[in-house]
């Protein structure tokens, strides 16, 4: 298992939780992570497949933070 340390927290709001009912989770990462990495992170860890990854940066200060909002390929259901 990879460190799960690059998921900082996730960002609840009243506009995120729109995006949570469409399957697409926000979160604030390490800024020094590529959609590549983190993509590779949540399939190695979850087993889940990454449909979209958008990220955009937020400037407070000299504080620099990145967000990003995971998009969830959706899941078969299997027959039985």
């Amino acid at each position: 298992m990879v460190n799960l340390d690059f998921l900082k927290q996730p960002i609840i709001t009243e506009k995120t939780t729109k995006f949570i009912e469409q399957k697409q989770y926000i979160f604030d990462v390490d800024p020094k992570l590529t959609k590549k990495q983190m993509k590779k992170i949540i399939y190695s860890n979850y087993r889940k497949r990454v449909k979209s990854i958008r990220t955009y940066r937020i400037l407070k200060n000299t504080n620099i933070k990145k967000r990003v909002i995971f998009c969830f390929e959706k899941t078969k259901a299997k027959a039985q």
